[in-house]
């Protein structure tokens, strides 16, 4: 399918039907990458994902001065060449960014750091707060940062993760590179915490010691190099969810794991609690529509299930709680979600943590102008998911999805002319 700059989002009047392979997850194919590259020769990543995000992330490793051969989805560790430093650019990769920015401190060099407007909205306050105590030096509080790479010990340290559960990431991965290993207080409480548990997942496997409680962590290296393998993202296969608990019909989900470490596995009872069908099937899961039931839930830690659950509740009622940090995302997601259903005729509200809708028996209707998702992969897709019962919707921006899943839209029309 040609992305222009705006597309004519597919209605399903039949539901969706077929199967769809979702992506490697970019979350944990981040997370492995860094690990594998900490661990050295000849650790190896395979069904690594070709989406932007861990594209930039390999991109700055190299520039930072890590040697890769890459063949395909296979990425193999060649080892690390001192670089003195380099610019490096993130996009609007956040977790790229907090989890390199935490490595560049304690890597001799004079390093720039930079990305995309939102990207430098987006909080670091605490991150370097911790940074600094253990004695890094950084120029600045938000992008573009300069980094004066040094020495670092470790020790212990106190960090507020309130805003970013990626900031506690960002110290593990410290952590296994530091002499005294790292001992951290966590101040407050931490969104997001299946995404600490997952950094802690992945360190284990490359031998790490880590203790993690939702008030303290102690990590320690060093990593053994070994290969992994980057299983299916449960957050991209959200949206087919929904998208069949939205317009109806029956899919399969290829490439998922029902024993995933991934927070966002939580779809799946989600979507049971609305009235779908969910069956583990060998490669993944399989689901069958529509969900005729309101649903209520809190996000705080699966905020990336927000967006396509938001389309759902707006046709069919509840409520979703625990959105607060969702404002520091790839947009203000609460926002953005409710001023786009509202603009389709839906009743719904929002305030700083919550989102609802009546789910009143309106029929949605396609405003003259196309919607932006200002950038932001998931809200690309989730009004996907709700063009499949909006005649005449429109998408500006659709090339953003390559930020998680550059084959969306093509994946996505093969389940609607199945169901032709």
């Amino acid at each position: 399918m040609e992305l222009g700059q705006t597309l004519q989002l597919p209605q399903a009047p039949s539901g969706l039907r077929g199967r769809i392979r979702v992506p490697p997850s970019k979350s944990l194919a981040q997370r492995y990458l860094l690990a594998a590259s900490l661990a050295g020769p000849p650790a190896q990543v395979e069904h690594f994902s070709p989406a932007e995000d861990p594209q930039l992330l390999l991109q700055a490793l190299q520039e930072l001065g890590y040697g890769f051969a890459v063949a395909g989805p296979t990425v193999r560790v060649q080892g690390f060449a001192e670089r003195g430093g380099a610019t490096l650019f993130f996009g609007n990769n956040g977790t790229g960014l907090r989890l390199l920015l935490a490595q560049l401190a304690a890597i001799p060099g004079r390093w720039v750091v930079d990305g995309v407007p939102r990207l430098r909205e987006r909080p670091l306050g605490g991150l370097l707060a911790a940074l600094r105590q253990l004695g890094a030096v950084v120029d600045g509080e938000r992008l573009p940062l300069v980094v004066h790479g040094r020495p670092l010990a470790g020790g212990r340290v106190r960090l507020d993760a309130s805003q970013s559960s990626q900031f506690v990431s960002a110290l593990m991965f410290l952590g296994v590179r530091l002499p005294l290993g790292l001992e951290v207080e966590l101040a407050g409480v931490v969104p997001s915490w299946p995404y600490v548990t997952l950094s802690a997942a992945v360190l284990q496997a490359f031998g790490a010691q880590v203790e993690l409680s939702p008030s303290r962590l102690r990590v320690a290296g060093p990593l053994r190099p070994c290969t992994v393998a980057v299983e299916g993202d449960w957050s991209a296969a959200a949206f087919p969810l929904v998208g069949v608990a939205v317009a109806g019909g029956a899919v399969e989900v290829q490439g998922v794991d029902p024993t995933s470490p991934q927070g966002d596995l939580a779809i799946v009872q989600l979507l049971h609690q609305a009235g779908c069908q969910v069956e583990e099937r060998p490669d993944g899961v399989w689901i069958e529509g529509p969900g005729r039931r309101p649903l209520r839930g809190n996000l705080a830690n699966v905020p990336d299930l927000f967006p396509p659950l938001a389309v759902y509740v707006a046709l069919r009622g509840g409520k979703l709680e625990g959105l607060g940090h969702l404002a520091y995302k790839e947009s203000p997601r609460v926002e953005v979600m409710a001023r786009h259903l509202s603009a389709l005729g839906l009743d719904v509200g929002a305030d700083g943590d919550s989102f609802w809708g009546s789910g009143t028996p309106t029929a949605p209707r396609a405003p003259a102008e196309p919607l932006s998702p200002f950038g932001d992969h998931r809200i690309a897709m989730a009004l996907a998911v709700a063009g499949l019962v909006t005649p005449g919707l429109r998408l500006s921006e659709p090339v953003c999805v390559a930020k998680s899943w550059p084959d969306f839209f093509r994946s996505w029309s093969q389940l609607i002319g199945a169901a032709g």
